[in-house]
């Protein structure tokens, strides 16, 4: 049996992707990102893309964040992997993980044509607007999703509170049966009543995000994603 080293092929891999980001740095239009809508400025560090935006309108504005970008993995056939530094918290930020969860990036969606630009601009509109439909599935995500889907039926200027200890809350809180039904997650106590009669049953997996303007099975009060856990 033989066995062969990979590591210069990964390394041939690995600079042929930073080479396309380089180029991909060049870019004019990347500079015209950073507007009085964002402050956005980046740094290569050991082959790691930093880029800091601040948000200067949005629900989220002078929140200031911090992502780190992976690009040595086959880029552009493969998208970056992106992942925040900071602690500072939004919907589309799975505060487990840091991942940071944009719809380009998905696998159906990424395409080679795309470049740093067009990520950027996806990170700056995603971090301004947030993306409903790419929600992480955790708690914390969802209850500042539902809040700012609150405050939008109600065509009220509001302003975050930064100091909101969302630790505390969400030992407080429970998803409702309604957004089980109407997203289709299936309940934990359901699934183990599966488990125990089917023989043939395969685990469900929820999925890593939720589309919360999803249209099909839409029922009334389905913006109620949570209710307060009774004492």
């Amino acid at each position: 049996m033989f066995f062969f080293n990979k590591q210069p092929q990964r390394n041939s891999d690995e600079q042929c992707s930073l080479r396309r980001l380089q180029i991909d740095m060049q870019d004019q239009k990347l500079g015209e990102l950073n507007d009085d809508t964002c402050e956005i400025a980046m740094k290569m560090d050991q082959n790691i893309l930093k880029i800091s935006m601040t948000p200067q309108i949005g629900f989220y504005r002078n929140r200031n964040y911090l992502f780190l970008l992976d690009f040595r993995i086959k880029y552009p056939i493969l998208p970056p992997r992106i992942q925040t530094e900071s602690d500072t918290l939004h919907p589309n930020i799975d505060r487990r993980d840091k991942k940071f969860y944009l719809r380009l990036l998905e696998q159906q969606n990424w395409k080679p044509i795309y470049g740093l630009t067009e990520i950027v601009k996806e990170m700056k509109q995603t971090l301004i607007h947030v993306d409903f439909t790419c929600i992480p599935n955790e708690t914390t995500s969802l209850i500042m999703a539902q809040q700012i889907l609150n405050q939008n039926q109600n065509n009220d200027e509001y302003e975050l509170n930064n100091d909101q200890n969302y630790d505390t809350e969400t030992n407080d809180f429970e998803i409702s049966k309604i957004f089980k039904i109407n997203f289709e997650i299936e309940d934990n106590e359901q699934q183990n009543q599966e488990s125990q009669y089917d023989s043939n049953y395969i685990f469900y997996k929820e999925p890593n995000t939720i589309n919360l303007q999803k249209t099909s099975n839409r029922r009334q009060n389905d913006n109620i994603f949570f209710i307060k856990i009774k004492n």
